[in-house]
C-alpha cells in the first residue's frame, strides 16, 4: 500500500470551514490512499468560548469542541469513505495549524476564508488564511466557497514578470499530474515595451510544461480592463472554467507594509471565487527545473 496522502483541514465550525471540508473530499479522492485530519484551535477569548457558552472552563470547552468535531468527522467519513481523524489544540490559530501540519507531516492544508478583512486591526494582523499560507511548509488551499468545484480539470497558472512566478512550475507540474489536469498559463500585459519579453516567458513556460507530459495552453491579456493584474487574471480564470489557481509565496512572515498595502498573493486569496493553492517552493526538490530557465 502506498504512503497516505495527508490533508489537514482547520475547522472553526463556520460556514466557510465546513464548505472547505466538503471541497477537501474532491482533492482527497483525486489522490491515492488519502486521509484527512480535522483541526480545531481554541484561542483564549475567541469564538469557541462564545459558541460553547455552557463550557465554563478550558477543560470543558476542549471536551465540547472535541465532541462536535468528532461528530463532523464521523459524518464526513461515512459520506465520503475517506479516513478522517480529529485534533483539538489551544493557541493562536495560524501558529497551531503550522505546528500540527508539521507534526502529522501533512501534504496539503485546505481551509476556508472569509475574504479580505475590513477592520484595520485585522488587516494588520492578517487573515488566518493568509498567515497560514505564509507559515506552513505544505501547499495551502484557501476556499471562499463562492464557486464550488466538483473536479480539478483546469489549473490556472498566473505568470508575472519575476523569478518567483516561474518557481511554481515544478509544483504545478506535480499537482497537474496528481489531478490529471490541464494547465492554463495566464499573463497580463502591463507595459507595451515588455510585451515581446512577456510572450517569450509565456511560451517558454508552456513548452516546458508540455515537454513534461502535461496539457498546457496560454492566454496573454493584451488589452486589460482597468481592474489591476489580479482582477484580470481571475476574470479569465472564471471564463476558462478554472478549478484551481496556483500562486507562490516566500517562506516566513511578510514585510510589515504588506499588511497595509497588500500584495498579489493576498489579493488572490481575498478575491478569488475558486480555490487558491499557495505554495512555498522547495529549492532542493525543484532546483533543477528552475535552473532550466
Amino acid at each position: 500500500m502506498s504512503e497516505s496522502f495527508k490533508i489537514l483541514v482547520p475547522i472553526g465550525f463556520s460556514e466557510q470551514s465546513l464548505t472547505a471540508l466538503n471541497q477537501a473530499s474532491i482533492f482527497a479522492k483525486a489522490t491515492e490512499n488519502a486521509s484527512i485530519t480535522l483541526l480545531s484551535v481554541i484561542e483564549e477569548g475567541g469564538f469557541f468560548s462564545k459558541m460553547f457558552s455552557s463550557s465554563s472552563n478550558t477543560e470543558s470547552l476542549h471536551a465540547e469542541v472535541s465532541k462536535k468535531l468528532k461528530e463532523i468527522a464521523e459524518n464526513f467519513q461515512k459520506d465520503h469513505n475517506i479516513v478522517t481523524n480529529t485534533m483539538v489544540a489551544e493557541g493562536v490559530v495560524y501558529e497551531e495549524i503550522a505546528r500540527v501540519s508539521s507534526l502529522i507531516d501533512a501534504n496539503l492544508v485546505i481551509m476556508g476564508t472569509n475574504g479580505k478583512p475590513q477592520n484595520l486591526r485585522k488587516r494588520f494582523i492578517g487573515s488566518n488564511a493568509y498567515r497560514t499560507a505564509s507559515l506552513v511548509k505544505p501547499p495551502v488551499i484557501t476556499i471562499k466557497g463562492e464557486r464550488l468545484i466538483d473536479k480539478i480539470d483546469n489549473i490556472i497558472f498566473p505568470l508575472l514578470m519575476d523569478r518567483h512566478s516561474k518557481e511554481k512550475v515544478g509544483p504545478t507540474l506535480e499537482y497537474a499530474r496528481i489531478f490529471n489536469a490541464k494547465v492554463i498559463v495566464v499573463a497580463v500585459k502591463e507595459d507595451d515595451s515588455q510585451l515581446n519579453i512577456l510572450r517569450g516567458h509565456v511560451k517558454q513556460v508552456e513548452t516546458f510544461i508540455r515537454d513534461h507530459g502535461v496539457q498546457c495552453e496560454h492566454k496573454i491579456i493584451e488589452n486589460p480592463k482597468r481592474r489591476g493584474v489580479v482582477r484580470n487574471i481571475l476574470n479569465h480564470a472564471y471564463e476558462a472554467e478554472g478549478d484551481l489557481v496556483i500562486i507562490t509565496e516566500e517562506a516566513g512572515p511578510s514585510d510589515l507594509t504588506d499588511y497595509f498595502l497588500g500584495n498579489e498573493m493576498q489579493s488572490v486569496i481575498y478575491h478569488s471565487e475558486i480555490p487558491v493553492m499557495c505554495i512555498t517552493p522547495k529549492a532542493v526538490k525543484y532546483e533543477q527545473m528552475w535552473d532550466s530557465f
